[in-house]
């Protein structure tokens, strides 16, 4: 048999540190997952050891909450899978059929992270209740484990990348748009209803006719496995319905549920099958109290007292009637007693409704229902009443029908008589009971010493086993390697998400540039001065129309060229020579009054502005500008001479 791996002692505390802080019990998830976890919550927080990350959590409680959320992956969409959710439409519609006009259909997403997958069931439920629907015949319930996950989901507000496998059909019919994306329809919305729920601890929704749970089951171990499931068998209806991931094939599910579809992973529960729950359990899935008309609340009505209530109240065991519905008619003083509420407090009320430790759900529904009817006499369920300040107290409750002057039913009537001194006896008995077994165990044993013969054929059935052992063995370890690979798909999947967004933002970013490299260009072609934008090999990169004017050269003879190796009439060989080492040494240069020759033939004359382009101490290039000043020039020698002959 396979055998639990040695616990790793800061593993351990850093999980110890994240069930304290924030709740959360990871200890019994598998391990190769939550190491892979905190190794990529170590990396991106640069700590090399678990030690150092287990400071970092002691010093700064927000990575308790990161840590957490990297741990519980919410990678989900609508509609995902769409093989699955073909054969989910089959099975919504069967569910539909057999509904009772009556009978409210109930669906549980369990693990629905952002709520995605529960309104995809939601919507996919009304279809197949047909035109008309959804009303109050349906009810989903959306739970997770994390409060973030369940606070978005109650937006009901998604982006159009979320909502890419929706058709437009459902889109349309289903969702409106809203800032930022879309928004489920109300209809829907008030069809779900959302909550925090650990699947582990807590205690599991009731009269459910189906099950969504996909991609939880790979995060836990095989002990967890079983008791979820056992959870999810106890919350179904008689041939309710559970739905699995794909990449979960769980052996021991079979044991409990019915394979309908083993490719999809749908299963039927099994009702020959049942689950033992404890008392707590039993207490916390109690039915739900009928819901009353909204009224003033009346003050608390005090019993009737009679002749009889005297010997009721002295009598030494809790007793409780009710009426037909359900409602409490007498409470007498050992009740008060046991359970702390007075007969004023409990008198109108459902007895369902208060939540009585030891009376459980089987006692006040189906025991008390076959009473009602006819179909019983007399039953007798046992409970324990459990509290914090006194040891459990095991409570024997008989329910038997209250009848009428002319024996009419009236009524039901409980009677709980205290059998904690006879369970102990029990407790007792079954220990010497365990104790007489070894002994007949060792017995056996020294028998199967003598008998030789059997000793070689027991021994090859134990080879056997051994062997089939190993082969469970390897099919597990072979399921886990299975569901780890589904699990880094899924965090590739989530990582391609982020190159995607990441690709589009610099996609748009890179436009933005274009348009302003645009807009860049149009402004210095438009130029009236001559504009030589150089590298810092000093190749020409930018070549504008006034350059080409006043240089004679086009800019598709000078861009890529070497200005220092051209020849242009205009800059003539020392200037070139002049800019050149200035600009090498990082220095601006302004020459006024450069003579050069006009492409007509005459003698013009410029300004030459050389400025270099350094950033952190590295040449980037240089900005030359040449502006023809020959007109300005003329005109003030005109004025000057104009001066001096008025002066003569």
């Amino acid at each position: 048999m396979a055998t639990r791996p040695a616990r790793d002692n800061e593993l351990e505390a850093i999980l110890e540190k994240v069930r304290q802080t924030r709740n959360f019990d990871f200890r019994n998830y598998k391990r190769a997952t939550l190491q892979r976890r905190i190794e990529r919550r170590m990396t991106a927080t640069r700590c090399r050891t678990r030690a150092a990350y287990l400071a970092l959590l002691e010093r700064e409680p927000q990575e308790v909450n990161t840590l957490v959320s990297s741990m519980l992956i919410k990678l989900t969409t609508f509609f995902r899978d769409r093989e699955v959710w073909m054969g989910l439409d089959r099975v919504l519609r069967e569910l539909a059929q057999r509904r009772r006009p009556d009978q409210e259909l109930r669906i549980w997403s369990a693990g629905c992270a952002t709520g995605e997958e529960a309104y995809s069931i939601a919507i996919a439920a009304a279809e197949a209740l047909g035109p008309g629907y959804p009303g109050p015949e349906l009810k989903v319930f959306g739970t997770d484990v994390e409060e973030a996950a369940v606070a978005f989901a109650r937006r009901g507000i998604y982006s159009p990348a979320q909502l890419e496998n929706v058709s437009k059909e459902r889109l349309a019919r289903w969702f409106t748009p809203a800032p930022g994306g879309y928004a489920v329809r109300k209809e829907i919305r008030r069809s779900v209803v959302f909550g925090v729920n650990n699947l582990v601890s807590d205690a599991p929704v009731s009269r459910i006719d189906l099950i969504l749970c996909r991609n939880v089951f790979i995060y836990l171990d095989s002990e967890l496995q079983k008791r979820v499931l056992g959870r999810f068998h106890f919350a179904l209806r008689r041939e309710g319905l559970l739905v699995l991931g794909r990449s979960e094939l769980i052996p021991f599910a079979a044991r409990l549920f019915e394979p309908l579809d083993l490719p999809h992973r749908i299963y039927r529960k099994d009702f020959r099958q049942e689950v033992p729950l404890t008392p707590q359990q039993r207490l916390m899935n109690l039915v739900e109290p009928d819901p009353l008309p909204s009224q003033p609340h009346a003050p608390p009505r005090e019993l009737p007292r009679s002749p009889s209530r005297d010997v009721l109240d002295s009598q030494p065991c809790p007793l409780i009637a009710t009426d037909l519905d359900g409602t409490v008619t007498l409470w007498n003083r050992a009740a008060t007693r046991l359970w702390g509420y007075k007969e004023a407090d409990v008198a109108g009320k459902k007895l369902a409704s208060l939540g009585l430790p030891g009376l459980g759900q089987d006692l006040l529904v189906e025991q008390s229902a076959r009473v009602r009817g006819g179909r019983s006499e007399r039953e007798v369920v046992d409970g324990v009443f459990e509290s914090m300040d006194r040891e459990p107290v095991h409570l024997r409750v008989q329910v038997s029908p209250l009848r009428g002057p002319g024996s009419e039913l009236q009524g039901l009537i409980y009677v709980a008589h205290d059998i904690t001194a006879l369970h102990g006896l029990e407790q007792n008995l079954q220990r010497a009971t365990e104790e007489l077994q070894a002994s007949n165990l060792r017995l056996q044993s020294s028998n199967e010493e003598l008998r030789a013969s059997n000793e070689e054929l027991e021994t090859t059935n134990e080879e056997l086993q051994s062997a089939n052992e190993e082969l469970q063995t390897t099919n597990e370890e072979l399921q886990s390697t299975n569901e780890e690979l589904e699990t880094t798909n899924e965090e590739l999947q989530s990582t391609n998400s982020e190159l995607d967004a990441t690709n589009r933002e610099l996609a748009h970013r890179t436009e933005e540039m274009d348009a302003l490299t645009f807009c860049q260009r149009t402004i210095i072609r438009t130029l009236s001065v001559a504009v030589l934008v150089l590298d810092a090999q000093g190749r020409i990169t930018t070549w504008n129309l006034a350059a080409e004017r006043l240089l004679g050269l086009t800019e598709r003879e000078a861009v890529g060229q070497v200005l220092w190796t051209l020849r242009i009439p205009a800059l003539k060989r020392a200037l070139l020579q002049r800019l050149r080492k200035q600009l090498a040494e990082g220095r601006s240069v302004r020459q006024e009054n450069v003579s050069y020759q006009l492409l007509h033939g005459g003698l013009g004359h410029a300004t030459v502005v050389a400025t270099p382009l350094v950033t952190d101490s590295v040449m980037l290039g240089a900005v030359i500008l040449f502006e023809d000043t020959t007109r300005v020039t003329a005109l003030t020698k005109e004025n000057r001479e104009l001066k001096e002959r008025r002066g003569k």
